[in-house]
């Protein structure tokens, strides 16, 4: 009997020996479906090598898909950026300028009756001449005037347009003129227009104030004479200096005057520029514009180590 028990006492120490064992190993199999339940669930981990191909090649296709998008948009902006000759710091009326001294017959010489003129402002200092800015023809002159400033309209006439034009004149005020040979005058970069269209108005009457609208740098007076669409140096017949007119009746050679427009056109179309964008260097430029390096920095007083500003103008031709 005595036996029996010690054999059954041996046979439960093994018992417990071998559970504590499992139990320490990880071992216990009744467990394992309860354990799998109560804990998370793992995800599968992804091939790392099938992953860095299928990353490099999306971002291959990223790369290749921004460089098209950002051709196509540097496209874009050569195209706006590009000036041309046609490409006028004041827009409107551009299209009279030739066209219509060609349609109307004009005598030979053209008497400018300047008693019946007024000073448009009283300030003296010219700013910038009549003729050939850099790349266009600027077809009136620029008196400095302060924001404010009286301006006067040089003529009797009739106010033919009072408009805002941002790429151009800004406020604008325009008047037509009979009997006195100049046909028509402008004046803009006003920051106020003191007419409407259709006003009548005398030679001294206020049509504005001085101003810095549009396409402009700092306050001034654009202002222009025109005959017959054809922009005339205003200098010709006003003396800003000594605030008043060249001569009382200026005989004016219409001939003369439609030739040294049309070469100052010649000019204009004789040269071609580049705004320099992103990206932009001498090689390129000079690639896209079929001239050499050294051309470009000789026309431009440059050399080929000199920083290219986004924005600046480069001569071409």
């Amino acid at each position: 009997m005595r036996i029996q028990y010690l054999f059954s006492f041996l046979i439960l120490l093994a018992s417990s020996l071998y559970a504590q064992e499992a139990i320490e190993y990880g071992e216990v199999l009744p467990f394992k479906e309860n354990l799998a339940m109560n804990s998370p669930k793992e995800s599968p981990q992804p091939d790392m090598e099938v992953v860095g191909r299928r990353t490099a090649t999306n971002a291959i296709q990223q790369m290749e898909q921004t460089s098209e998008n950002k051709s196509d948009a540097e496209g874009d902006i050569s195209d706006e950026n590009e000036i041309t000759d046609s490409e006028p710091e004041e827009i409107i009326e551009d299209q009279e300028t030739i066209t219509t001294v060609d349609s109307t017959q004009l005598p030979d010489t053209l008497f400018i009756d300047m008693t019946k003129s007024y000073m448009p402002t009283e300030n003296r200092r010219v700013t910038s001449p009549f003729g050939m800015r850099t790349y266009r023809i600027h077809k009136g002159i620029d008196i400095k005037v302060q924001v404010g400033d009286t301006i006067r309209a040089a003529f009797a006439g009739v106010v033919s347009k009072v408009r805002y034009e941002r790429r151009g004149y800004g406020n604008y005020v325009m008047i037509e003129h009979v009997d006195c040979g100049i046909t028509k005058t402008v004046y803009g970069h006003l920051s106020r227009q003191l007419v409407s269209e259709g006003d009548t108005v005398q030679a001294g009457d206020i049509i504005g104030l001085g101003g810095n609208t549009g396409r402009s740098t700092g306050s001034h007076l654009h202002f222009e004479t025109r005959i017959n669409g054809m922009p005339m140096d205003p200098a010709t017949f006003f003396n800003f200096e000594n605030q008043t007119f060249t001569k009382a009746i200026y005989p004016l050679s219409m001939q003369q005057a439609k030739a040294d427009y049309t070469a100052l056109e010649k000019v204009a179309s004789a040269r071609r520029y580049h705004r320099v964008r992103p990206g932009d260097n001498l090689g390129k430029i000079a690639q896209r514009n079929g001239i050499s390096i050294e051309k470009i920095c000789r026309l431009n007083g440059i050399k080929r180590t000199t920083v290219l500003r986004i924005g600046r103008m480069l001569r071409c031709s």
